[in-house]
């Protein structure tokens, strides 16, 4: 699939760094799990610049509505760095997962408190939430054997009639979700170890009618665990090529146009 990209202010879907993106209709905006300063090891993180536009709203990020985060590995979220956006931006709202809340009171939260919805979700279980700018679903969805204990939610929202999906650590089969209960969506960001391998493929393509793939989460080169299968470029060259819907959206601040 051929895709315009554009590195211009108007863009609509905007890559920061492994999980985390920025998504605007022009007026108000998402950041999704993008709020994560210094990350892990071995997983890419913002720009200075960047980091600090996001976390002191300024420049494109001055217009967020919502934050959202889908699960409470530090490669997703940190506390601190969402309570500094929410303190310098009295419109922005949160989404966050329910175990997050023990986070968000060491970092020292107050008031903004009453700003953050925090989500309980099982795997399979799907809720909508009122009160955004953007219509809100959530999704529980698995974490993978290993992280039973992790909450990991998805979110999708409705940009300009289109419908935007963020799936977080999905990992696994998921409960609730198959060929008789598909989620429709139109662009889809889900990780990249889904899309390596042929029948996995196949098992995205049996719980979701879905137009457009971003994938994410792709490691630094330099990590043990990009080294294992044959490093970054080895992985990005057999996760683009796995179908034809691929949208390659992996560079800081790169952005594409929701069509």
């Amino acid at each position: 699939m051929s895709v315009s990209l554009s590195f211009a202010q108007d863009a609509q879907i905007c890559h920061i760094a492994n999980t985390g993106f920025f998504v605007s209709n022009g007026e108000s905006s998402v950041l999704m799990d993008a709020l994560y300063a210094d990350g892990m090891d071995g997983d890419p993180v913002a720009s200075g610049v960047v980091n600090s536009n996001m976390e002191n709203a300024k420049g494109r990020f001055s217009n967020v509505d919502l934050i959202f985060a889908s699960h409470i590995h530090e490669d997703h979220m940190k506390a601190k760095p969402i309570l500094r956006h929410l303190r310098a931006n009295d419109n922005a709202k949160a989404i966050l997962p329910a175990q997050a809340a023990i986070f968000m009171r060491a970092a020292g939260i107050g008031n903004e408190n009453e700003r953050i919805h925090y989500a309980d979700l099982k795997p399979g279980e799907v809720r909508a939430l009122d009160g955004y700018d953007m219509p809100v679903t959530l999704y529980g969805l698995s974490h993978g054997a290993g992280n039973e204990d992790i909450t990991n939610i998805g979110i999708k929202i409705e940009v300009n009639g289109k419908t935007i999906m963020h799936v977080g650590d999905m990992y696994g089969p998921q409960a609730g979700f198959g060929p008789q209960n598909k989620i429709t969506v139109d662009y889809l960001m889900i990780p990249f170890w889904y899309l390596y391998r042929p029948e996995r493929v196949e098992y995205i393509q049996s719980i979701f009618n879905v137009q457009n793939i971003i994938p994410m989460h792709f490691a630094l080169d330099s990590s043990e665990w990009m080294q294992s299968m044959g490093g970054l470029k080895s992985v990005k060259e057999r996760t683009y090529s796995s179908t034809d819907n691929i949208i390659t959206l992996d560079q800081e601040m790169m952005c594409i146009p929701i069509k």
